[in-house]
């Protein structure tokens, strides 16, 4: 064989980079996703909460959360329940719940009375501390 035809084979060395564009556009679109779907993953009622100057306190990783809109409706989690049928949904969550307690969500134009309703409903099935949310930004 003429030694010409492979001249540089012999001094061939490795490459030692990394070809990292598909894994910035791979990142780039997880990202994307991430931003489009957390709002979603919060599933909250729309509500306005009104505003306080208290500082944050500690929270559950899964609260139990009761919320009522301006239209005075009944939220128990995601679901609306009936304004007649509260006790009964709040009894269930009341007897698993390990320390009883629940979040109340109301929004900042429902009136005194409907709140006060709510929770007596809810001390009436059973939960000892119920604790107000109210929106920390100013």
């Amino acid at each position: 064989m003429d030694r010409e035809l492979f001249d540089g084979w012999d001094q061939a060395e490795a490459l030692s980079e990394i070809n990292v564009t598909p894994f910035i556009d791979i990142m780039l679109v997880l990202l994307i996703i991430f931003m489009v779907t957390a709002p979603l993953m919060l599933g909250w009622v729309h509500i306005s909460l009104p505003k306080t100057g208290g500082g944050l306190m500690t929270r559950p990783d899964d609260p139990l959360t009761v919320s009522l809109d301006a239209e005075n409706r009944i939220f128990a989690g995601k679901e609306e329940t009936a304004a007649q049928d509260k006790e009964n949904v709040f009894q269930e969550p009341a007897r698993n719940s390990e320390d009883g307690e629940f979040f109340v969500r109301g929004d900042g134009m429902v009136r005194y009375k409907e709140m006060m309703n709510l929770m007596a409903s809810l001390g009436q099935a059973g939960f000892a501390r119920v604790t107000l949310v109210t929106d920390l930004s100013s």
